[in-house]
């Protein structure tokens, strides 16, 4: 049985998982290569974090004062939810040209995942896959919003993103040792893939 989390805990953690929408935001003003860099330089910083927390008592025990009230229990034997969504955005970046598809994706990792954590929590009755349908369809929604906005020329592909990324979000994530197939990582990565796949299959243009 997964551990009980407070909507306060939720909603703190989601609180800060909402800053991960500046990535997104700054990508609109800067270009690709200073984005690679930059998100380069916060991932290096944030696994010395991680190392430094597991190997030093000293550092861990601040670690645990400062953030640690925000921290599920798997995060204290595995990488940290901030330090996955650093790399979903570095490889997103990396792997998909279009401006708009990282951006939109982005998006929904920050949004749509708040949106379902703080929806299923408070409301979630029905299980969907590894989650609620409730918290589900909150993703669904907010995403369908973000993708339309998003890609406005490719409003069927838009569409089909946003169906990929709910699917994702929704399985349990696959866990090995201290690492895991994050969704933090795989709903960027899927849900881009998918839409960069479909819109060369239909011809749909993504705009840069």
């Amino acid at each position: 049985m997964a551990p009980i989390v407070s909507f306060r805990t939720e909603l703190s953690r989601k609180v800060f998982h909402l800053s991960s929408a500046t990535i997104a935001v700054a990508y609109i003003f800067l270009d690709r290569t200073i984005m690679l860099w930059g998100l380069a330089a916060c991932l290096a910083i944030a696994v010395i974090v991680e190392v430094l927390r597991y190997r030093h008592v000293g550092f861990h025990g601040l670690f645990a004062r400062l953030v640690g009230f925000m921290l599920r229990d798997a995060e204290w034997q595995r990488l940290t939810g901030s330090t996955y969504v650093l790399l979903g955005a570095l490889l997103s970046v990396a792997l998909f040209p279009p401006k708009r598809v990282v951006i939109a994706v982005l998006l929904v990792l920050s949004i749509s995942d708040s949106a379902a954590s703080l929806v299923g929590l408070r409301f979630g009755r029905t299980r969907f896959l590894g989650k609620s349908l409730e918290g589900s369809g909150a993703f669904f929604a907010t995403a369908l919003v973000i993708m339309w906005l998003a890609l406005p020329g490719a409003r069927g592909v838009a569409f089909a993103g946003a169906v990929v990324a709910t699917v994702i979000e929704a399985l349990p994530a696959l866990k090995l040792g201290r690492f895991e197939l994050n969704d933090n990582v795989t709903v960027p990565l899927v849900t881009g893939a998918a839409i960069c796949g479909l819109a060369q299959l239909s011809g749909a243009p993504l705009g840069m």
